[in-house]
């Protein structure tokens, strides 16, 4: 398949046939690259042409790239995973509570309340201009609202210091687990009022707690009714770097723009690591962290770390923290799966590395038993996160898979339905091997 990355038009391979007797041949060069291939007359022996060359004709200018149709540099889905609340009042609410700003407050402070409604106040002034436009007043009536209120009066939000683009990143990121906890939130503490029996308080006061801890999480959460929206609005071609190919989007002839997606309501666990631990961690691992007494303060320190460069990628620190987010997220997928009794493709994620967390969620389409997580969740998540840090870490396929990465289909990998980043950021060195997450928790 030969496509175009600059215009995103593709065609078929053509090759001419020798002029003379109107024949054509190939000779494999045994190798995956399509430039080596060479076309000969199978009679005179005249080669004809190397490779499939040839220029687009769209107003971009620029050859065409050869590589195999199934190839992700031909065609690359582009998606999007949101949480989505059946109810537009949700999302009025959570909004004019605060929206992100305050989310992102609730969610280092330890989510305290059932919702973030719940939570105690610490508008700043983004949150005070989102609730004084819920209530009608115009742009230039808030701006003097605002600027006529006593500095004092404002709370500091504790992340003046971070970059612009991560302190958004992370406050959409707090937003989508404030509408996810919205209406369904399940945590340890609900679990322990209502057992019944010594064993199951013993099972949720002491072994629960324990594991999380040896494992550096500081919360694990269902979330029984999870509204996630799953859309695909586009595609690329050619290389997948930022700035190096154009997006494709879907759209009809009058000009809207079409997602093609599917709504649903499942059941989820939502996983936190422990803000103090992953400071500990990004320290260990050459990143240099204002020091931190809580984990309010290493959340803020964490954040203040971190920032995207202009062309929109990531630097060291940012980079290190997806990875650890993300393989620990694959790790615990592949492990929940098996103590759920269902197929690893059944379950996704939702990845939210500015706020140490992610959700694991049945697929829609995928062989899913509903209330398999609420099982795993009610009875054996202690034995899932103690064999998540006690098991083997090592690959089937070492030395190769450690010089390589350390992630393959073996270890770390998961089928594309449930891994939104295809596979990449992932490293099992980020959580055992010796500098690993694990073993620092173990210390």
């Amino acid at each position: 398949m030969g496509f175009h990355q600059a215009c995103g038009s593709i065609k078929t391979p053509f090759v001419r046939k020798c002029p003379t007797h109107q024949q054509r041949a190939v000779k494999l060069p045994g190798t995956a690259s399509a430039v080596e291939i060479v076309f000969y007359c199978p009679v005179c022996n005249v080669t004809i042409q190397r490779g499939f060359g040839a220029n687009c004709d769209c107003d971009q200018g620029g050859v065409l790239s050869f590589t195999v149709h199934r190839s992700g540099s031909v065609f690359k889905p582009r998606g999007v995973v949101l949480i989505n609340p059946p109810r537009r009042e949700i999302l009025r609410q959570v909004e004019a509570a605060g929206g992100g700003e305050r989310a992102l407050n609730w969610i280092v402070n330890g989510m305290q309340g059932r919702r973030l409604t719940d939570a105690p106040t610490n508008a700043g002034a983004d949150s005070i201009r989102m609730v004084l436009a819920e209530r009608g007043f115009d742009q230039a009536t808030i701006d003097a609202m605002v600027a006529a209120m006593p500095p004092q009066s404002i709370p500091d939000s504790g992340f003046h210091n971070v970059d612009d683009q991560v302190l958004t990143k992370a406050k959409q990121q707090a937003r989508q687990i404030a509408l996810a906890n919205f209406e369904s939130r399940r945590t340890i503490s609900d679990l322990e009022i209502a057992a019944s029996g010594e064993r199951a308080r013993a099972l949720y006061q002491i072994h629960y707690p324990e594991s999380l801890r040896l494992a550096g999480i500081e919360r694990v959460e269902l979330v029984d009714r999870f509204p996630v929206l799953t859309a695909q609005y586009g595609y690329t071609r050619g290389d997948a770097v930022p700035g190096s190919s154009r997006l494709r989007t879907y759209r009809e002839k009058n000009g809207e723009y079409t997602a093609y997606g599917e709504l649903i309501e499942t059941e989820a666990l939502f996983i936190r690591l422990n803000p103090a631990m992953v400071h500990r961690w990004l320290s260990m691992n050459g990143i240099d962290l204002a020091p931190a007494s809580d984990a309010r303060a290493a959340s803020a320190a964490i954040l203040e770390a971190l920032a995207v460069h202009p062309d929109g990628t990531e630097d060291e620190a940012t980079k290190q923290l997806i990875t650890l987010i993300h393989s620990y997220s694959h790790a615990f997928i592949r492990r929940a799966a098996v103590y759920a009794g269902i197929e690893r493709s059944a379950l996704s994620e939702l990845v939210l590395p500015y706020c140490l967390g992610f959700f694991v969620y049945a697929a829609a389409k995928g062989d899913f038993v509903l209330g398999g997580l609420q099982a795993l969740f009610e009875s054996d998540l202690h034995s899932l996160i103690d064999g998540l840090v006690q098991d083997e870490h090592r690959c089937a396929l070492d030395p190769g898979c450690t010089d390589h990465g350390a992630a393959c289909g073996v270890c770390l990998h998961l089928g594309e339905p449930s891994c939104r980043m295809f596979n990449m950021h992932l490293s099992r060195l980020s959580l055992a091997g010796r500098a690993g997450y694990f073993d620092l928790c173990s210390n």
